[in-house]
């Protein structure tokens, strides 16, 4: 049965696999007061948080196991809706059947933990995973359920020793970060680990998980740490690099760590979503474009990959109602591009127009999971307000490529609407530290957007394609996965302007841009 099989599990692996199972978005202050509850116990958080402090209590893995075991049997115990009837026009109508309760996320998690691990899903567990993917339609390909952030913390986990664990404990009870919290229970917590010794937490097995993961949720739960502010545990590390210089020790494994925690955490496969809509008609080469796209980020990135040839407003609509059920959630990041016609502030679709910030970029950004997660827009489209290619300059004679531009007049009428402290100054710190909330985000932060073209000037287009897309493409593949996404751009910018282009008789230069809203480093996964 399922507690022989937890037995069998070492006590080393148990801590990690329970603080993997939790929703990180569920520890904050920004949660109802139940989930700040230290004595809720109906809470994942609050019951690890208690079983992790009876461990450290008893200086025994055993509250630990009991825990998994209690966590094993809930899931055990849950009805899964196996009734095809479920899809109910009322249920469509409400998107009941988007939703997913708390115990089915820790169903589609244990799964993927089991599977990290090497371990066999219990049976019963195993049964409603088939349920719910299929009742969810959920790939079973997918290992993308336990969030990219706890897997982040997992990988710092194995590579620090008991001693440096402890020492993260020691650096952070000194700072103002825990003095600040005037929390006497995580004062006594701390307390409670410093009485030990990092000989100590090395003769239990599991203890140094214990201990890091504690911290880490203790962190969490008071809103110095979450998927994007990672700057406490960043300078807890420095100084624990800091503080074993003076000791003569070398500590260079935990560089890769610091570089980690500032880029944005890509941990899971597919890395994420790109959606492709693409205006076919009239635009010779716009299918070749869109292979290059796919190529790219299917193959290389693994990314998941949908397409809208000749989208409708309705369509991008559609995309977005879409992307706001629960089995879309577990995605890093999300990709959108837009190869069509364009004007000064809108891009055509088959049945008029949209307003190319308003009902493109706004509602992706505004969906709930992609809060804290980077959103990346490409737009190959002209940005016209006048005929003349103002901006550029004559080229050598002979040099321009024949080139066809993507715009077209677009009257008004047409358009269809859509329904311990940040690295700063003392004087920075002095006039807004108290003012810092890490808890949430403005809805367009984490986006960036990259358009062909400046505004007012037009985009090249051949019968293979559009300069930008294969300059992109092209980069992205050579340097995606090395350099963040802000230096391939400026990559794509200098080989954009080195072509020479001609239209009509004129020659001229193309000058893509970005502006970009970002506050980490995004660098795409390697396959």
């Amino acid at each position: 049965d399922s507690n022989k099989f937890i037995d069998t599990i070492p006590d080393n692996d148990l801590p990690t696999m329970l603080f993997l199972s939790i929703d990180p978005n569920k520890c904050g202050t920004e949660e109802t007061e139940n989930v700040m509850d230290y004595e809720d116990r109906h809470n994942n958080v609050s019951r690890l948080l208690h079983q992790f402090e009876k461990s450290l209590e008893e200086k025994s893995l055993q509250p630990v196991r009991i825990g998994m075991k209690e966590r094993i049997l809930t899931l055990q115990s849950h009805a899964v809706n196996h009734n095809s009837n479920s899809n109910t026009l009322e249920n469509r109508f409400f998107r009941r059947n988007d939703q997913l309760s708390e115990t089915e996320e820790d169903i589609l998690e244990f799964q993927e933990i089991f599977e990290m691990f090497g371990y066999s899903t219990p049976e019963e567990v195993k049964k409603k995973y088939e349920a719910l993917v299929t009742s969810k339609e959920i790939s079973k390909s997918n290992q993308f359920f336990v969030y990219a952030e706890n897997k982040l913390m997992m990988d710092i986990c194995n590579k620090l020793s008991e001693k440096d664990v402890y020492q993260l404990y020691k650096i952070l009870y000194t700072s103002k970060y825990i003095e600040d919290l005037n929390d006497d229970h995580v004062k006594n917590i701390f307390g409670r680990v410093l009485s030990l010794n990092d000989e100590q937490i090395e003769k239990v097995k599991g203890l140094k998980e214990v201990v890091f993961f504690h911290l880490v949720l203790t962190l969490m739960r008071n809103n110095l740490l979450n998927r994007l502010y990672t700057h406490v545990l960043k300078i807890a590390l420095r100084k624990l690099i800091e503080f074993n210089k003076n000791g003569g020790l070398e500590f260079s494994y935990v560089h890769p760590m610091l570089k980690s925690l500032d880029q944005y955490p890509i941990r899971s496969t597919p890395a994420g979503l790109c959606i492709i809509f693409s205006v076919n008609k009239g635009r010779e080469g716009a299918e070749k474009d869109i292979k290059k796209v796919i190529e790219l980020f299917e193959k290389s990135f693994k990314y998941d990959v949908i397409v809208q040839r000749d989208p409708t407003s309705h369509d991008i609509k559609s995309a977005t109602t879409e992307l706001t059920a629960a089995r879309n959630k577990f995605y890093d990041s999300l990709v959108v591009f837009f190869m069509g016609h364009g004007s000064e502030d809108h891009l055509s679709v088959s049945n008029g127009s949209i307003h190319r910030r308003r009902d493109l970029i706004d509602p992706f950004t505004e969906i709930e999971w992609f809060y804290k997660k980077p959103k990346l827009f490409f737009i190959q489209a002209c940005s016209v307000r006048m005929k003349t290619r103002k901006g550029s300059t004559a080229c050598a004679a002979g040099l321009g490529l024949g080139v066809d531009v993507d715009s077209r007049s677009m009257g008004v009428a047409s358009a269809v609407e859509i329904p311990w402290k940040l690295a700063a100054s003392n004087v920075w710190e002095s006039k807004y530290g108290a003012h810092t909330d890490f808890s949430c985000v403005n809805k367009s932060a984490d986006t960036l957007v990259s358009y062909a073209t400046m505004w007012y000037q037009e985009a090249s287009r051949t019968s293979e394609g559009t300069l930008y897309i294969d300059t992109l493409v092209d980069q992205l593949g050579e340097f995606g996965c090395d350099e963040s996404i802000e230096n391939v751009l400026h990559r794509v910018h200098i080989n954009v302007n080195s072509v020479a282009l001609e239209t009509e008789g004129d020659s001229w230069k193309q000058a893509p841009y970005f502006e970009s809203s970002l506050q980490k480093a995004f660098i795409f996964p390697r396959k």
